[in-house]
């Protein structure tokens, strides 16, 4: 479980921000959010990214069962992005929502101004240099 709380959420300037990286399994992931949206639509954005995905080898994939969460201190309120068997390729170094939570919502998420994403992450299988078929897609 990687635990990730970005401070003065609302006074965020930047289009996108990236969690520090974090390893499960020996994958290297990150979380991204866009805090006025992706497509800059008000809506807060977040997805789990394979942080080295350009370092990988062609061919390689991981999958994965994963959830983001937005935890604040009440065990009551919290807002849950849970993708169930997901495949991380070349092609999809990224998996999220657009459209997870909007912004007139936020402040009852918010902690003292701050914003508290959880990622948990469980690795179910992942190619190996051996395993490497380029004429064959996994995902």
């Amino acid at each position: 479980m990687f635990t990730w709380v970005i401070r003065d959420f609302k006074s965020l300037q930047d289009r996108r921000v990236q969690s520090e990286e974090f390893n499960v399994d020996g994958c290297t992931w990150s979380v991204l959010v866009y805090p006025n949206g992706k497509e800059g639509d008000n809506y807060l954005s977040a997805s789990l990214l394979v942080s080295n995905f350009q370092d990988l080898p062609p061919g390689w994939w991981i999958t994965t069962n994963f959830s983001l969460c937005i935890e604040t201190n009440s065990r009551y309120r919290r807002r849950v992005l849970a993708a169930s068997e997901k495949c991380f390729d070349a092609n999809n170094p990224s998996w999220g929502k657009i459209y997870w939570l909007h912004r007139r919502e936020l402040n009852g998420f918010l902690v003292n101004g701050d914003l508290k994403i959880v990622a948990q992450v469980e690795v179910l299988n992942k190619s190996t240099h051996e395993e490497i078929d380029l004429d064959y897609e996994h995902c």
